[in-house]
C-alpha cells in the first residue's frame, strides 16, 4: 500500500472508525503483518483493521479466501472480496 492509499485510508478510518468495516470499502493491499510496527502509519493501524475483521467477520459472514505461495508454502495470503481487504503472513522459519 502506498503512502499515499494509507493516508486516505486513515482518513476514512478517522471519518467512519472501525464499527463498520463496510464504510472503508475498498480497503486494498495491507502487506505484510511480518513488517508491521506499533505507530499508527507504521502498522498500528493495519493491526487494528484486521483485529476489526475478524470481529465483524463473525457477524457480518464475509468470505475469507486464502492461500499459501513461496518455499514450502510459507507465505500465507488472506483476502475478502466483500471489504477489497488483503493481507500476507510470511510463516517461514
Amino acid at each position: 500500500m502506498s503512502d499515499k492509499d494509507k493516508l486516505e485510508l486513515s482518513r476514512k478510518i478517522g471519518l467512519f472508525g472501525l464499527s463498520d468495516l463496510r464504510k472503508l470499502s475498498p480497503i486494498g493491499d495491507l502487506g505484510y503483518a511480518n513488517g508491521w510496527g506499533n505507530g499508527w502509519m507504521f502498522g498500528g493501524m493495519e493491526n487494528a483493521i484486521v483485529k476489526a475483521f475478524w470481529q465483524q467477520q463473525k457477524i457480518y459472514g464475509w468470505e475469507v479466501k486464502g492461500y499459501s505461495t513461496g518455499y514450502r508454502q510459507t507465505d500465507h495470503h488472506t483476502y475478502c472480496k466483500e471489504l477489497g481487504l488483503s493481507w500476507s503472513v510470511d510463516s517461514g522459519d
